[in-house]
């Protein structure tokens, strides 16, 4: 298993787990950070796909900043990392269907995931339920700089789907 496709299935289980303002800011700014440190890791500078993974980081950057002006944003982790090596959160789900390759099964990821394609693949399917939960979050329980922390880091993450999405496995 990838580690870093590990790190990003673990994120995005907290974020599917996070209930409560403060819980869902934790997570999707932990998800942000987490979507940074696997590109920051990955060192293939030949493919042409990592010029839509540079332009994803820094989406990234800017919806983790986003997300630090929430006044909700807890001052530290809510919750405790898990082990990379931990089994994947998320579930065998038609939402993560081949049909659509921003929102593939991660857990085929962890086999998929090799290179600059493999790590612009699992990005992707973490940023699109990223996207959707803060999007909902800000039009349900966030009120004020909470909402628009929410918007704009929604908006961030969904621009890392189109960017990512356009760049294919």
């Amino acid at each position: 298993m990838s580690t870093n496709v590990g790190r990003l299935t673990a994120a995005a289980g907290r974020l599917r787990q996070a209930t409560g303002l403060a819980a869902v800011l934790d997570a999707a700014s932990d998800s942000f950070e987490e979507i940074l440190a696997v590109i920051g890791d990955h060192e293939d500078t030949t493919a042409a796909v990592d010029i839509p993974l540079v332009m994803a980081a820094t989406q990234a950057a800017n919806g983790r900043d986003a997300l630090l002006f929430a006044p909700s944003l807890p001052p530290r982790r809510v919750h405790q990392r898990r082990p990379e090596t931990a089994q994947s959160p998320w579930p065998d789900a038609a939402a993560f269907s081949d049909q659509h390759p921003q929102r593939r099964n991660p857990r085929r990821l962890h086999r998929q995931a090799t290179g600059a394609p493999g790590i612009a693949a699992a990005v992707a399917a973490l940023s699109m339920p990223l996207a959707t939960h803060l999007a909902h979050t800000a039009r349900t329980i966030a009120t004020g700089a909470d909402r628009a922390a929410c918007q704009d880091a929604a908006g961030y993450a969904q621009a890392i789907c189109g960017l990512l999405a356009r760049a294919g496995p």
